[in-house]
């Protein structure tokens, strides 16, 4: 099995995303990168309270039209998109949480993140 690299580029990509949602008030309340053992790549990940009810799609929806205009090695494929209190979003706090090793992870401007081993972090508001 091999590991895939995040580079440079798509840390900035994913802040310049970051940016744009954050201009068009769309709430994120965490986004990072994350390597994803299962799809053996790493995935931009998105919590926010739009994914929440009834579910991801309409949060797909506004990320799409927020990358509209944008010229970034990112691929709505490459997102996945979580509401705070879904299951799946629990899951992923654990993950992160035990990847952090007491790290402290808190909100920072987005070029200014958290790189661990397997993620890096860009905002991680979630209680």
């Amino acid at each position: 099995m091999y590991k895939t690299i995040l580079v440079n580029q798509m840390i900035e990509d994913g802040a310049t995303l970051l940016n744009r949602l954050d201009e068009r008030g769309i709430p994120v309340s965490a986004a990072a990168w994350f390597d994803d053992p299962e799809k053996q790549s790493w995935k931009l990940v998105f919590v926010t309270s739009v994914a929440q009810n009834p579910g991801p799609l309409e949060a797909y929806l506004q990320i799409q039209k927020a990358m509209g205009g944008l010229t970034t090695s990112i691929a709505l494929d490459d997102i996945i998109v979580m509401g705070p209190s879904s299951g799946k979003f629990q899951e992923f706090r654990r993950t992160m949480e035990g990847a952090a090793r007491g790290e402290f992870l808190h909100p920072k401007p987005p070029s200014v993140g958290v790189a661990l081993d397997d993620a890096y972090v860009y905002r991680w508001l979630v209680k």
